[in-house]
C-alpha cells in the first residue's frame, strides 16, 4: 500500500511518544454529517501528510546508509516470489531483488511475471520466452495488471503467476514474501485451495484492516474531489479500500476480511510455515472513537498485522511502511525464515606476478 502521493506542505510534528496519545475524536455517529465529513477529511489529509513526511525522512536515511549493501549475499534453493500490495511502487523491491541477484547469484537478475508470462523489465513491456529465462533463476517479482485491484481479483493473477513459476523452475513449492495488501491477496489464493506456497512471510499486511483505508473510502464515497485528487484516489479504489477497512466489534464493519479471517487455520494448513513482520515506531491512524494515533509503520497498526491467533515479529526503530523492503532488519528476517544460505564474500584473486 502506498499513500505517499499526498504532497507535504507543512513541517512534521512528532510527539514525544506514540503510545497513549491523548487526542481523541467524538464518535462520528453522534455528529451531524457535515461535521463528520470535516473531521474525517481533516484526519485523512493530516495522516496522509504525516505519512508522506515520515517517508521522505526514512528514504533519505536509507539512501545515505544503503543498509542492504553490508548484508551477506545468499544462495536460494527455492524460487522466491515478491508479491506487491495496493498501489505498491514497482521499485519497492529493487534493493532487495538486486541484493539477491548480486554477483550473478540466483539467476543474476529479477524475473518479472504478469498474468502467467515472464518479462525482463518491471513495467512488463519486454517479454521473455521461458527458454530465455536463466536456468538458475530464483528471484521473481509479480507485476499486477492493475495495482488498484482488490485481493479477490489479484488472487486469480497469483494463481496463474505461481503456476507459471512452478512450471518454469520445476519447483513444487515457492517461498513468498507478500507485502502489505499482497498478504490478503495471497490468503485469498490459499482460501481458494492454492497449494503452490511453501513458506509465507507477510510484511506489513493489514490482516485486521487499517484506519487509513476507512478514511480514504469515506473521501471517495462522499465524492470529496479535492481530497481524492490530493491522495490520488478514484472510485476504482473502492473495492480494495472495502477489503482493507478496519475490523471492529463483531466484524460487521468489514464482512470480507471477517470472513477471510474466520478460515485462517485452513489457509495456514496449506503452507509449510508462516511469519508475520510489522513495524511499530511511527504515528499510525488508530480506530475511530479512541486515540487518533497508535503504534505502527505509519499506515498499519501493529495489532492489525497478524492473522487471528498468530504471533508477529516487530522490527526495531521507526521503519516506514513504504520502505520496509529496503531495511536490513527485514532482510535478516528473510534470511532466517526462508532458510537462505549466507555466502562469504568472494576471495580476491591473487596478484599478477
Amino acid at each position: 500500500m502506498d499513500v505517499s502521493r499526498l504532497h507535504p506542505s507543512v513541517a512534521p510534528c512528532r510527539p514525544a511518544a506514540v503510545p497513549g496519545t491523548s487526542a481523541r475524536l467524538e464518535s462520528p455517529e453522534a455528529l451531524p454529517p457535515e461535521v463528520e465529513d470535516a473531521l474525517t477529511v481533516g484526519q485523512f489529509v493530516a495522516t496522509g501528510l504525516i505519512y508522506k513526511l515520515e517517508g521522505v525522512r526514512a528514504e533519505r536515511r536509507l539512501d545515505q546508509e544503503r543498509p542492504l549493501e553490508d548484508q551477506p549475499r545468499v544462495q536460494l534453493e527455492r524460487p522466491f516470489v515478491m508479491v506487491p500490495g495496493w498501489t505498491t511502487r514497482r521499485e519497492a523491491f529493487n534493493d532487495l531483488g538486486s541484493k539477491l541477484t548480486e554477483g550473478g547469484l540466483n539467476g543474476g537478475r529479477i524475473v518479472f511475471v504478469r498474468d502467467g508470462e515472464f518479462f525482463t523489465d518491471p513495467e512488463a513491456q519486454i517479454q521473455a520466452a521461458p527458454e530465455s529465462v536463466p536456468a538458475g533463476a530464483r528471484v521473481f517479482q509479480v507485476v499486477l495488471k492493475d495495482g488498484h485491484a482488490p485481493p479477490d481479483v489479484v488472487a486469480d493473477e497469483l494463481d496463474r503467476n505461481f503456476e507459471a513459476i512452478r512450471q518454469l523452475t520445476g519447483a513444487p513449492r515457492l517461498d513468498v514474501e507478500a507485502y502489505s495488501m499482497g498478504g490478503l491477496s495471497t490468503r485469498v489464493y490459499l482460501d481458494r485451495g492454492g497449494e503452490a506456497v511453501g513458506r509465507l512471510m507477510m510484511l506489513g499486511t493489514p490482516n485486521r484492516g487499517t484506519r487509513f483505508a476507512e478514511l480514504a473510502r469515506h473521501v471517495v464515497q462522499r465524492d470529496v474531489r479535492w481530497a481524492m485528487s490530493l491522495g490520488g484516489l478514484t472510485v476504482g479504489d473502492l473495492p480494495a479500500l472495502d477489503w482493507m477497512a478496519p475490523l471492529q466489534g463483531d466484524g460487521s464493519s468489514n464482512p470480507r476480511l471477517s470472513d477471510l479471517n474466520s478460515r485462517w487455520e485452513e489457509q495456514a494448513s496449506r503452507i509449510e510455515d508462516f511469519h508475520a513482520v510489522a513495524a511499530r515506531g511511527l504515528l499510525t491512524p488508530a480506530e475511530k472513537g479512541g486515540p487518533l494515533f497508535t503504534q505502527g509503520d505509519g499506515l498499519v497498526p501493529v495489532a492489525n498485522v497478524p492473522p487471528p491467533g498468530a504471533k508477529v515479529t516487530l522490527l526495531s526503530g521507526d521503519k516506514h511502511h513504504r520502505l520496509l523492503n529496503r531495511e536490513a532488519e527485514t532482510y535478516q528476517e528473510m534470511v532466517r525464515f526462508f532458510q537462505w544460505t549466507p555466502l562469504s564474500e568472494p576471495t580476491a584473486p591473487p596478484p599478477v606476478t
